[in-house]
């Protein structure tokens, strides 16, 4: 038989609660009282049904405690284990714009725990954590209707570069010139500069191409330092030419084509740009440089599936179907989780077998290598 609530003491509980100015989630945990009673409170009270003598039938109770059980591991509330919740609690925090989809992957990628957007929200909610933007349920992705997404084939096929302007307390107008792998996403450039000549641009793209390698085709829109009408080519087209870059115009009757790089500019702008003052042209350099490497290779990218933009410009998840198919025939146990890493031109694996943790190059045991190298 299911326990009665005392609805009249969990109401006297919520005004003692907020006459002490606590979240419903504080005033829970200070009280020994599961979160959800309180909600359920708030929720009658809105609809009116706080003045009726009414509580859940046994079964209801039963489920909402089986949710809540202050015996499960983790916080009241939530069946998750606290290092879990800690790590969902942080990442918003740290991140209050991120997403459910963000949080799950970071915990995918950077803890290898695997958590749904549902519970996510629901650590979030009993913490008092929930923003406007989050949706009340997990909503899956779907492209915008009559929309057509491209995307390149491998990493350096396609390089897709912008400028934009940019204004900073105390700092001249500057331009954000930003240059994005189509496949990975990841930034191949990213300069604050004080004009937007064909010169400047050069050196911009120069410079990601002998950092990062020369791409097969670039996509910019129609801007005077990138593309003219006339018969004669501006300097940056002739630089492209003498190094056999093809170089495509996006159509200025559509937008989307340059996608991927005007969203990575906006976020720049959002979530760099905006949250610090920077005192100086180089303070505000070296800001972006730091964003843009932990863009690079800190953060899940929900385009990608999760995976960081490092994860897939370097090759690794590009090769995961094939190696792990190399290894197939060799006892390894993938359900024990296997580590796949470049080195050079190589593949290195760990994997687990019955022999227990092995070492793979391209596909060999590390002693076959070895033993081939001596003879």
């Amino acid at each position: 038989m299911g326990k009665r609530i005392d609805w009249d003491r969990v109401k006297e509980l919520v005004d003692t609660i907020k006459g002490q100015g606590l979240k419903l989630s504080e005033g829970a945990e200070k009280f020994g009282i599961p979160v959800w009673q309180l909600y359920e409170l708030n929720r009658r009270h809105k609809g009116g049904e706080a003045s009726r003598d009414k509580i859940w039938g046994e079964a209801e109770v039963s489920e909402k405690r089986s949710q809540a059980d202050p015996g499960s591991k983790g916080l009241k509330g939530s069946p998750l284990p606290k290092e879990v919740q800690d790590l969902i609690v942080k990442y918003r925090k740290e991140d209050p714009g991120a997403g459910f989809k963000r949080i799950e992957d970071r915990l995918k990628g950077e803890h290898l725990v695997v958590v749904n957007r549902k519970q996510i929200r629901h650590v979030l909610k009993i913490h008092g954590l929930l923003e406007d933007h989050d949706s009340s349920f997990d909503r899956s992705e779907r492209d915008i209707k009559g929309s057509r997404r491209f995307e390149a084939g491998y990493a350096g096929e396609l390089y897709q570069m912008d400028v934009t302007y940019v204004y900073l307390t105390g700092i001249p107008v500057l331009y954000l010139v930003v240059i994005v792998d189509d496949f990975s996403r990841f930034c191949v450039g990213a300069e604050l500069c004080f004009d937007q000549k064909g010169e400047t641009l050069i050196g911009v793209l120069h410079n990601a191409c002998i950092r990062h390698g020369k791409p097969v085709k670039l996509l910019t829109d129609q801007g005077s330092g990138f593309y003219t009408w006339s018969a004669r080519q501006t300097l940056f087209q002739r630089y492209l030419d003498d190094h056999k870059i093809e170089h495509i115009v996006s159509d200025p009757h559509s937008p989307q084509t340059q996608g991927k790089v005007e969203r990575l500019i906006q976020t720049i702008k959002r979530e760099c740009l905006s949250r610090v003052r920077f005192k100086s042209y180089s303070e505000a350099a070296l800001g972006i440089a730091d964003y843009i490497r932990g863009y690079n290779f800190g953060r899940p990218h929900q385009g990608i599936k999760g995976f960081r933009p490092a994860d897939r410009f370097y090759g690794v998840v590009g090769e995961r179907s094939r190696i792990e198919a190399e290894l197939a025939g060799k006892e390894v146990d993938f359900s024990k989780g296997y580590c796949i890493l470049k080195v050079q031109d190589h593949c290195v694996s760990v994997v687990s077998s019955s022999e227990g943790i092995v070492v793979l190059v391209d596909g060999k045991l590390l002693q076959e290598v070895a033993d081939e190298r001596l003879h």
